[in-house]
């Protein structure tokens, strides 16, 4: 027995929204964090990598899986035209560690400075960077652990189908009822 699955949201993982996304050298840009970051220390946004100068630094709001902005960046007037990245680097505290997708980042484009230039069709959606867990993974899953979860899954819906039938049973057996009774 398979059920639908439909995407869940995730307030752990972090996100990126930068408005607009394409823009000049030296305007000024909307970012924001939704849900998803450390309540402890500030959001630091940068260009083009997680370690580059600090464009702006915002403080969350909420505890736990916290947001912070919307706020305004400046976007240096010296980056030249083309596809870059902005990043939201957090340092996480020991108890923030469920947090996942720390340091996130979103493509921007900056267009020449007449404001002309090609409009890509970059995709803007938050670019989640893997946060290392330190796993290692050093033998694949074997083809009996695999038949055994299969057995398992097999026997689970057997016992609910089962049960389903022993309820359906009980609802739809007819009441025997007395007919031409005495007194």
């Amino acid at each position: 027995m398979l059920l639908p699955v439909s995407a869940a949201w995730a307030p752990h993982v972090a996100q990126l929204q930068v408005t607009p996304t394409s823009f000049k050298a030296g305007d000024t840009v909307t970012v924001f964090g939704p849900s998803g970051y450390g309540a402890t220390n500030p959001v630091e946004i940068r260009l083009d990598s997680a370690d580059a100068p600090v464009l702006g630094s915002f403080r969350t709001s909420g505890s736990g899986f916290a947001m912070w902005g919307p706020g305004t960046i400046t976007i240096p007037a010296d980056v030249k035209p083309g596809v870059h990245t902005l990043w939201a680097t957090q340092k996480l505290e020991e108890s923030e560690k469920l947090i996942r997708g720390m340091p996130t980042k979103t493509l921007v484009q900056v267009r020449n400075a007449d404001g002309s230039g090609p409009v890509l069709g970059i995709d803007t959606s938050p670019q989640i960077e893997p946060r290392p867990t330190g796993l290692v993974e050093d033998k694949p899953v074997s083809t009996g652990a695999l038949v055994l979860v299969g057995l398992g899954v097999a026997g689970v819906a057997m016992f609910a189908a089962g049960g389903a039938a022993l309820m359906s049973s009980r609802r739809s057996s007819p009441s025997v009822q007395k007919v031409g009774g005495r007194k």
